[in-house]
């Protein structure tokens, strides 16, 4: 994080039932000057971001807090922490290795998580640093909050990482930090002026099972010298002399001015236990100051792309020439859709005068098998005239041509069938007869003429009423022109 000086700072930390809100004030010895908790509606987390970010705003005013740069303290809960054993080396270097062994071991993880590390106050030149990672949605979902609420995140870190350091100042390098609400407790040891434990408990409200998880904590934790000492922020009203009895370590309660601040409001002492995280992580920014960890600001961050070579440089307008081509030829296709929408749109509207003419066309051609150069209709309609005898028995009820034309692709034969010759008729005559077979004399006849062919019946029925058949023949006539 870019060290910038800040007239006054809002630290939130985030708890699992409420959160805690510190404004702190620059000066030569920075100044509490307003501290609130604000219990979360029902219903909403952090996580709710459009909910959380609207009641924090509404929070932020009716406290009166006028702050707009925010630290964000996250829960211990939400942190994934793991020791790591490194060689001696510089920061940068240091970042380095620690990047590439996070992708090594975390690679399907690496896209949802945020990682930062903590190193001791030599720069890293100790055998061993902590990481420190957070789900990037847990991050996101925080600075939206923030800029919902009308407040501008500065950093997004650990708050009990941040009370340990703030601590450690007053109490020197090594020690434990325990800070204790109603909904869990987070235990941060520190070891060489670095932290090396960060721990989410569960809540006091069953205090012998909390004492118990504490202890076993306590107890696994080196010792060296007077480092067993444990500094109590309790929002519970918990007793610091009955837990280090419990504990069988020194425990003593934290109070604002031993985190290096002053405090302008009366009665806040009373407090002060209550609201150190809150107050730690607003100071931890004051000055040239900066949490040790900074999701925001990630020192694991991928380093920024180096400038580019010639060889891309090349490639990057190579690319713009094929783009402009591109650009080119899109336009000049444009311009050809347009002439050929205006052409559509002049054949639309001459449509009812095409429709016209068709009629007409279709009038015309269907009288032509009448006009006496070509009268193939009259002379079916004579021929099938000579076919039927006048039996006074067998009669027609109906008589239907037109004209066979060629197939639009010049084909004769489709499907195995070969089709009618151009200019024929295509026809079929409906009649009755007052008995069955009465229509086969006329469909012998029609097969012995030359004059027809494909004679075919196309099928009877019988008449309920009066007992009459009624049937159907197909046939093509070629006429005398076509028998040659």
């Amino acid at each position: 994080m870019k060290a910038v000086r800040y007239k006054s700072v809002l630290g939130l930390a985030i708890g699992e039932r409420s959160l805690l809100a510190a404004e702190v004030s620059a000066g030569s010895r920075p100044v509490v000057r307003l501290v609130a908790e604000m219990e979360y509606p029902p219903g909403v987390t952090p996580l709710d971001v459009e909910a959380f970010g609207a009641a924090l705003g509404a929070f932020r005013r009716d406290k009166g807090f006028t702050a707009r740069s925010v630290v964000v303290g996250l829960p211990a809960k939400w942190l994934v922490v793991k020791p790591k054993e490194v060689p001696q080396t510089d920061a940068a270097t240091l970042a380095d290795l620690l990047r590439l062994g996070a992708e090594a071991e975390f690679s399907s993880e690496l896209k949802e998580l945020v990682y930062d590390f903590v190193v001791s106050d030599d720069g890293g030149a100790g055998d061993s640093v902590l990481l420190v990672a957070t789900q990037r949605k847990y991050v996101e979902a925080v600075t939206a909050a923030c800029e919902a609420a009308k407040l501008s995140a500065v950093a997004v870190t650990s708050s009990a990482l941040v009370l340990g350091e703030a601590t450690a100042k007053a109490s020197g390098p090594n020690g434990m930090v325990l800070a204790v609400s109603a909904g869990g407790a987070e235990l941060t040891v520190r070891r060489n002026g670095a932290a090396s434990v960060i721990r989410h408990l569960r809540g006091p409200d069953q205090p012998a099972a909390f004492v118990s998880a504490v202890r076993r904590v306590v107890s696994t934790l080196p010792s060296s010298g007077g480092d067993r000492e444990l500094v109590l922020w309790d929002q519970t009203g918990m007793d610091a002399k009955l837990l280090g009895e419990q504990l069988g370590v020194a425990v003593r309660a934290g109070d604002l001015p031993a985190l290096g601040v002053g405090v302008s409001m009366a009665g806040v002492n009373g407090q002060s236990s209550r609201f150190g995280p809150a107050v730690a992580l607003a100071a931890s920014v004051m000055g040239t100051g900066a949490p040790a960890v900074d999701f925001l600001h990630s020192r694991m961050a991928p380093p920024r792309t180096r400038r580019l070579p010639r060889w891309a440089k090349i490639a990057i307008g190579a690319g713009a020439l094929v783009l402009l081509i591109g650009i080119y030829g899109f336009v000049d296709l444009q311009h050809e859709q347009g002439q050929l929408d205006a052409a559509k749109a002049h054949l639309a509207a001459m449509q009812g005068q095409l429709d016209s003419a068709k009629a007409f066309v279709d009038k015309v051609s269907f009288a032509k098998g009448w006009h006496a150069e070509d009268p193939r209709n009259l002379m079916c309609l004579r021929d099938l005239t000579i076919a039927l005898l006048n039996d006074e028995q067998t009669y027609v009820t109906s008589v239907a041509l037109r004209q066979n034309v060629r197939a639009p692709n010049g084909a004769t034969v489709v499907g195995g069938v070969k089709l009618p010759d151009p200019g024929t008729l295509a026809g079929q005559l409906n009649g009755k007869t007052p008995e069955q077979g009465g229509w086969s004399g006329l469909l012998d006849r029609l097969r012995h003429m030359p004059s027809f062919t494909d004679v075919k019946l196309g099928g009877t029925s019988n008449g309920e009423k009066n007992g009459e058949v009624s049937f159907s023949i197909t046939f093509t006539y070629i006429g005398k022109a076509a028998q040659h």
